[in-house]
C-alpha cells in the first residue's frame, strides 16, 4: 500500500538496530488555547509509546478552566498544566515551555493534529545515525477532513539533511539548541525564524521519513493559525486516497 511495506522493513531494520541504545527523556510542549482539543492531546500523549517522556501544556486562552484541565490530566504524574495571558504571543509560550522541561530533548507538537505510537521513538533514532541537532518532517501527509482526502506534502524532502523548512508540529531537538537560538515572538511563523536562525548559527537539521504523523486540514480555517484553504492546500499536495481510516496508510 502506497510502498510502505517497503518503508516498513526500512524503518524496522534502523529500529532493530537501535533498540538497544540509551533513550533519554523528552520533553513534549502542546501550546493550545482550544478547549475541545483536550482530548486531542490526551489521545495522543497516551498513544505515544516512548518511555520517558513528560507533557507540557501551556493553555493560552484566559477562558480556558485550567482545573478542568488539570482533573482530565490527573492520573499522569508526567504532565504539567501552565496557563500564560492569551496576548502573550505563541513562540513566547512556547519559549516558556522550554524553560519549564526537564529533559535534554524538546518535542514541539501541535494539539489538533495525528500522532502515530512509534513517531517519537523514530524522531529520537535519527540523531543516533545523523549529527543533526535539530530534526522534524519536511515530507508529510495531510488529512482533509472536509473531502475525507490523505495527500502527501513536500514528498521530495525526506530522510536528508535541510536548510528551509520543517513542518511545525514535528521538530524535535536538543534542547541545547535553546542556548543559541529561540522560537520567534509571533503567532504565525514562530518555528520558520527558529530555522533561519539555526542556518545562521551553523546548527544543523535533518527531515526524516513521512509516516507516523498527519497534518489534520480542518474545514473551518478558524481551527488554524495558518490561514490556508482546503482547497489551496491540496493543489500543493499529492493525492494518496479518499478515505477515512488514514492510520493504515500512515502508520508504521
Amino acid at each position: 500500500m502506497y510502498y510502505i511495506n517497503e518503508y516498513r522493513i526500512c524503518i524496522n531494520k534502523v529500529r532493530n538496530k537501535l533498540q538497544y541504545f540509551h533513550k533519554p527523556g523528552v520533553s513534549i510542549i502542546m501550546t493550545t488555547n482550544k478547549t475541545k482539543y483536550l482530548d486531542n492531546i490526551y489521545n495522543n500523549f497516551m498513544r505515544i509509546n516512548y518511555a520517558i517522556k513528560e507533557l507540557i501544556i501551556v493553555l493560552n486562552n484566559n477562558k480556558i478552566d485550567k482545573e478542568y484541565c488539570n482533573n482530565k490530566f490527573k492520573d499522569f504524574n508526567n504532565v504539567r498544566i501552565f496557563q500564560i495571558d492569551e496576548n502573550v504571543t505563541l513562540g513566547e509560550c512556547l519559549n516558556f515551555g522550554v524553560k519549564q522541561a526537564k529533559y535534554d530533548y524538546i518535542a514541539k507538537m501541535d494539539d489538533d493534529d495525528y500522532y502515530g505510537a512509534n513517531y517519537l521513538l523514530d524522531s529520537m533514532n535519527i540523531f543516533e545515525y545523523t549529527d543533526a541537532q535539530v530534526t522534524g518532517k519536511a515530507a508529510h501527509f495531510v488529512y482533509f477532513e472536509e473531502f475525507n482526502i490523505l495527500a502527501l506534502n513536500a514528498p521530495s524532502i525526506e530522510n536528508k539533511y535541510t536548510t528551509s523548512w520543517l513542518q511545525g508540529g514535528t521538530i524535535v531537538l536538543k534542547k541545547s539548541v535553546f542556548n543559541e537560538v529561540k522560537f520567534g515572538n509571533v503567532n504565525l511563523g514562530e518555528d520558520t525564524y527558529l530555522y533561519e536562525c539555526c542556518n545562521e548559527k551553523g546548527i544543523k537539521m535533518f527531515a526524516g521519513d513521512r509516516y507516523n504523523f498527519v497534518y489534520m486540514k480542518h474545514k473551518d480555517m478558524q481551527d488554524h493559525t495558518w490561514k490556508i484553504s482546503s482547497k489551496q492546500l491540496l493543489s500543493e499536495c499529492k493525492i494518496i486516497s479518499d478515505t477515512s481510516d488514514f492510520e493504515s496508510y500512515v502508520v508504521i
